[in-house]
């Protein structure tokens, strides 16, 4: 027992040690990045389709499908992975991820009139439900008047984002019996009247992007206590290229081709099979040949996976940023805004900038996540993805020793005990404590060592908060409670389709865990969210703008973009991801060449 106690000492110690092996104290160029590992986005695997062929997509998950099967309120992305496919999107969106306006092509079409402050929906001549019946407006504002229910106490999608819609708030506080802003015009008609129109309209905010069938949503509202079992989330209707017609035990959907589908002719796939796959037998799963496709890869699933040869990963930028975050202040739940503390630790922020400056920040996603994550650049907000935002020659941190040393004395962080770790500018012991999740992989403790490594290096102090790593839960609810055990915490978040952080950075969002703004942060936010940014141009330099001024203040360190990874078997005739995302490419029109899934 002792020596399994030692090897496994020794074999952290070594992981440590290697991975800040041949760290220079200047590290790669600090413009611009990019993954050690690239991928490609498109595969074109050749041979000639077959007919009548059933796709199968694999959803990794290590917990079974929860079965609220609602392109509205769904609770899980797992749920909503069958969703994605089965639905095909009211609204087909441009490359930027904004709702294309006035496409007459759409399931429903969308106009916005900026003077009038309304939006129009008209549904497509030739939409209609799963059981044949038309897609009406009736079903629209069914669908909205679901969002704002007072009675759907338990709705996490409703936000004050929806009460730009006139009558929205009184419906939602139970002062009116509908909302004044959802106008029925016709059977194929909706205007929805706004209060004012803004350009993160077009990224769905305050907007609904996908609708439910009046008479489903009407007796899934009768008990709100047996929602999740209504038709509405175990059997909907859908006006998209699939309908649901057998789920098993959470742990498989079989989806049939919608025989009422508008574009039924293009229908190339007649059924999906979707089946979980935990990710600790997805690469045998990949290899046997059981799935065709499946995204969400882990980084353990790519490594299993990689040399595969009956199928390729293909892979891009995703929206998600992890980090490393100060504490700066905290959260006054009574007037509902952060305040900044000057007296913080970190409240300097040169003393922010050097935390940045003392890690090697390319090589720890280098060796750590083997080369499939990659440093950020600016604010970390804007990956490669978002490209009507993303730098090329925007700035990351890179690791000099020297730069930090230099601010954390221009602080007046000096040692003045001689131990080789700095007190503050009184003379005073100083202590940062570190949160940083246990995630259950195997190098969660060396990415902690690393980094308290690389900061002693530079005479700061950190230790972990409570001397280990800490639950995610336990991290959540510290983090949020802004624990006074907490200096600096190590988070992530996934970045929605709307660029636009507020949500995440602004004075009044409980998620801004840093507790930090500023006068300047607070003025270039209001500019990017108002009416008078929809000129491209315009609205791209805000956006870099703010980009520039969050990274100067250095709340946070951005620390990874990661890539999303999907596998796509060799069966497949081709595939591409950003056709995908455009909507060029559809799940069902898809080709297959073979009778099943290629085997390794």
């Amino acid at each position: 027992m002792e020596k399994k106690k030692m090897l496994k000492v020794v074999s952290s110690a070594m992981a440590l040690t290697m991975l800040l092996a041949g760290c220079s104290s200047a590290s790669n160029n600090s413009k611009g990045s990019k993954a050690a590992v690239e991928f490609k986005t498109a595969v074109d695997n050749g041979g000639n389709a077959l007919s009548g062929q059933q796709l199968k997509i694999g959803i990794t998950s290590a917990d079974p499908l929860t079965g609220m099967f609602n392109p509205v309120f769904f609770l899980q992305t797992t749920d909503n992975d069958v969703m994605k496919y089965t639905m095909t999107g009211a609204f087909p969106t441009d490359d930027a991820n904004r709702l294309k306006q006035d496409d007459k092509d759409a399931p429903v079409m969308l106009h916005v009139d900026r003077e009038k402050k309304e939006v129009t929906l008209t549904i497509h001549k030739d939409l209609k439900w799963s059981n044949g019946e038309d897609v009406k407006a009736d079903d629209i504002v069914a669908t909205y008047e679901l969002m704002g229910n007072p009675k759907y106490t338990e709705n996490v999608r409703y936000s004050d984002e929806y009460e730009v819609i006139e009558g929205m708030k009184d419906y939602h506080d139970g002062k009116a019996k509908n909302i004044s802003g959802v106008v029925k015009k016709d059977d194929k008609t909706v205007v929805l009247k706004y209060t004012e129109i803004k350009p993160a309209l077009l990224w769905g905010n305050g907007f609904i992007g996908e609708f439910l069938n009046k008479a489903q949503v009407e007796a899934a509202s009768k008990d709100f206590t047996k929602f999740a079992e209504a038709d509405l989330n175990k059997k909907p209707l859908s006006y998209g290229p699939y309908y649901l017609d057998k789920v098993v035990n959470g742990e498989s959907v079989l989806a049939k081709a919608n025989p009422y589908f508008y574009k039924k002719d293009e229908v190339k796939i007649p059924e999906i099979q979707f089946k979980t796959v935990s990710p600790a037998q997805a690469s045998a799963v990949l290899k046997n040949g059981d799935v065709d496709l499946m995204d969400s890869l882990t980084t353990g699933i790519w490594d299993g996976t990689k040399d595969a040869k009956n199928g390729t990963i293909l892979g891009e930028s995703d929206y998600y940023v992890s980090y490393v975050g100060f504490k700066l202040g905290k959260f006054n739940k009574e007037k509902g805004e952060v305040e900044v503390d000057p007296n913080a630790k970190a409240a300097d922020k040169r003393v922010r900038q050097a935390f940045g400056y003392a890690v090697d920040w390319d090589q720890i996603n280098e060796k750590v996540y083997k080369g499939l994550r990659f440093t950020p650049t600016g604010s970390g907000f804007y990956p490669p993805i978002v490209k009507m935002f993303y730098s090329q020659e925007g700035e990351k941190y890179t690791k000099n020793v020297e730069k930090a040393k230099k601010l954390l004395d221009e602080a007046g962080l000096k040692d003045t005990d001689g131990d080789g770790l700095r007190e503050d500018k009184n003379g005073k012991k100083l202590t940062f404590n570190f949160a940083i999740r246990n995630t259950g992989q195997d190098f969660d403790q060396t990415l902690a060592d690393t980094f308290v490594k690389s900061w002693k290096d530079v005479g700061l102090d950190v230790k972990l908060t409570d001397g280990k790593l800490m639950s995610p839960k336990d991290w959540s609810q510290r983090t949020q409670a802004d624990d006074p055990g907490i200096d600096i915490f190590q988070g992530a978040w996934g970045l929605g389709s709307d660029p636009n952080p507020g949500g995440l950075v602004s004075k009044t969002s409980p998620l801004n865990l840093q507790r930090y703004t500023t006068e300047e942060l607070e003025k270039s936010l209001t500019a990017m969210g108002s009416s008078d940014m929809f000129d491209d141009a315009k609205l791209k330099e805000a956006y870099q703008k703010f980009d520039k001024q969050f990274r100067e203040e250095a709340a946070w360190l951005p620390f990874s973009w990661q890539q999303s990874m999907t596998w796509v078997n060799k069966r497949v005739k081709t595939f591409d991801l950003a056709k995908l995302k455009t909507g060029e490419q559809r799940i069902y029109k898809l080709e297959l060449t073979a009778d099943a899934p290629a085997k390794n």
